[in-house]
């Protein structure tokens, strides 16, 4: 097994250093990023979409099972508040992030947040909401959602945390949806408020100040490894559950791709 294969492990109780925390973060992060290049971005339905020849009825098909899952994590985001409230506790300088995260995905652009703009842009792209509230999710879209769940209610604070750095790469992810809707399938921008919305939210600071969703995980995970809270389930470690995560985005994406073969979107 060569160096770059080798896995990332953590020594339990063990306090990094905050230039050893930030190297073991960016260690992790290159192997996320590597996994969504690879299985995400790299994979069938991206590669359609982006080409402009994924069918719309497969894009509809695709928002029908995605609508449940960012409904049920933002109602994880808060237990995660709950939960772990003695990280911010313990951490002042955190509680001002996170709480700026919670209440982004809750009230912007305006009351019920984040909710609304998904909701509007199945609209947009012809999905009705009672087909998203009442879409029986295909297990194999449902398992991203159930692996956060677990996580919330029987994993430790790196895995969960560890799961959480992926939060950068939908706004990455997003950013790829946009740009293939305006220029392939040329929906007008006004129509693509969902894309822009979470491109903003995971990837910079906006809204007068609010940081990037993406860089309040790092920061709470690096924080964990200074605090030496690195302990985890036998077999649930950091890595595996980051990259475990990225897995399941891909197995969404692949079993949309696949039922909508079976449904004739491409004959």
């Amino acid at each position: 097994m060569t160096a770059a294969n080798q896995p990332l492990l953590l020594e339990v109780g063990k306090k990094l250093s905050p230039v050893e925390a930030k190297a073991f973060t960016d260690a992790i992060k290159h192997r996320m990023y590597a996994r969504w290049n690879e299985r995400i971005f790299g994979g069938a339905f991206i590669r359609d979409l982006e080409a402009g020849t994924l069918p719309f009825d497969t894009i509809k098909l695709f928002w029908r099972h995605w609508y449940s899952y960012p409904v049920e994590v933002n109602n994880f985001h808060l237990i995660i508040y709950q939960r772990h409230q003695a990280i911010f506790a313990r951490h002042r300088d955190l509680l001002a992030p996170y709480v700026g995260k919670i209440s982004d995905e809750l009230v912007n652009p305006r009351i019920p947040g984040h909710i609304e703009v998904l909701i509007k842009q199945g609209e947009a792209f012809g999905v009705s909401l009672d087909e998203m509230i009442n879409c029986e999710v295909f297990a194999e879209c449902r398992a991203l959602t159930e692996f956060a769940r677990g996580l919330v209610y029987e994993g430790t604070l790196i895995e969960w945390w560890a799961r959480s750095l992926n939060e950068e790469m939908f706004g990455h992810w997003a950013k790829r949806w946009r740009d293939a809707l305006l220029n392939k399938y040329k929906i007008k921008k006004a129509d693509l408020h969902y894309f822009q919305v979470h491109e903003e939210a995971d990837l910079h600071e906006h809204e007068d100040g609010l940081m990037a969703h993406g860089e309040v995980a790092r920061r709470i995970f690096e924080r964990l490894l200074q605090d030496g809270l690195t302990w985890s389930r036998p077999g649930w470690g950091a890595e595996y559950c980051c990259l475990t995560n990225a897995d399941y985005v891909a197995m969404f994406h692949d079993a949309i791709y696949q039922h909508a073969k079976a449904l004739g979107h491409f004959s």
